[in-house]
């Protein structure tokens, strides 16, 4: 069992500004929203499975559905 780690409030902030322009209900891409959140803040260095634990948080809170299309 893995523990959960907080990730900076950096991180928090840059999934947050993509996570509030979709509406609830909406299915966010794991993919796009890192990809996105990375381009926002380009200096992070949360690894790509804190990021995606992190989205996942926020995007759930937020009563969005989450695609998990990280790996092909």
């Amino acid at each position: 069992m893995s523990k959960v780690q907080r990730v900076s409030p950096v991180v928090e902030q840059a999934i947050a500004a993509v996570l509030n322009r979709e509406d609830r209900g909406d299915t966010i891409s794991i993919t796009a929203t890192s990809k996105a959140a990375r381009q926002a803040a380009p200096y992070l260095v949360a690894s790509d499975e804190e990021l995606t634990e992190a989205i996942v948080e926020a995007a759930t809170a937020l009563g969005l559905s989450v695609a998990f299309d990280g790996r092909k």
